[in-house]
């Protein structure tokens, strides 16, 4: 047998080893990319279910809360109405027509109805548990809660507006940095306590 023949059967193991690890090292990387994708979905469906519940608090209540317990209540016991806009087209005498037609905007509350019912009903919500929606999801862990901000907002004309912001600080993608030059690579995040916004920076 030549020397290259027994070179390249002893050098068999070595490859298979190595194309082994490598197989491992990429199936290792598309698996962990999979599982962020599915964890950072499951908290942007979260995130956008608290922003939900926070604008119906500000219309029943004229401000957002920085407190779980507060909104857990509101969920639990609050009450909203159900709306409905109307627009009634007003067109003006022949004289004024150059002006163009006006619109009345109308509000009829046609119903109220309670928040979990009506935000998480049980049919589309089978498994909502109340005492975690502050949670991560992905750890059920009760100390990794989302961080919930609310403050005033001062305006050129002096006149102060709520604002309100909500972090994920427990990334399971450990290349999101919070004070990353790009506010998509941040902490999932909505809303802001620097400008007037409840939007997401997954909206970006």
């Amino acid at each position: 047998m030549k020397k290259t023949q027994i070179f390249t059967i002893l050098m068999l193991p070595v490859i298979a080893t190595l194309a082994y690890f490598l197989y491992a090292g990429i199936k290792s990387k598309v698996d962990e990319d999979r599982e962020i994708k599915a964890r950072e979905a499951a908290v942007i469906e979260r995130l956008k279910e608290i922003r939900e519940v926070q604008k119906w608090f500000f219309l029943v209540n004229g401000r957002y809360t920085g407190s779980w317990d507060t909104l857990r209540a509101f969920i639990a016991e609050g009450v909203i109405p159900i709306v409905e806009k109307k627009e009634t087209i007003i067109q003006r005498p022949p004289d004024k027509a150059y002006l163009g037609d006006s619109i009345r905007v109308t509000y009829d509350t046609l119903r109220k109805e309670r928040v979990k019912d009506y935000l998480f009903p049980a049919s589309k919500y089978p498994n909502f548990d109340l005492e975690k929606f502050s949670w991560v999801p992905g750890y059920n862990d009760p100390n990794k809660q989302f961080k919930m901000y609310v403050g005033k907002l001062e305006q050129k004309n002096k006149t102060k507006v709520d604002v309100i912001e909500v972090v994920d600080p427990y990334p399971f993608d450990k290349t999101r940095k919070e004070n990353h030059p790009n506010r998509k690579r941040r902490f999932l995040r909505f809303g802001s306590l620097e400008e007037v916004s409840t939007t997401g920076n997954w909206e970006d």
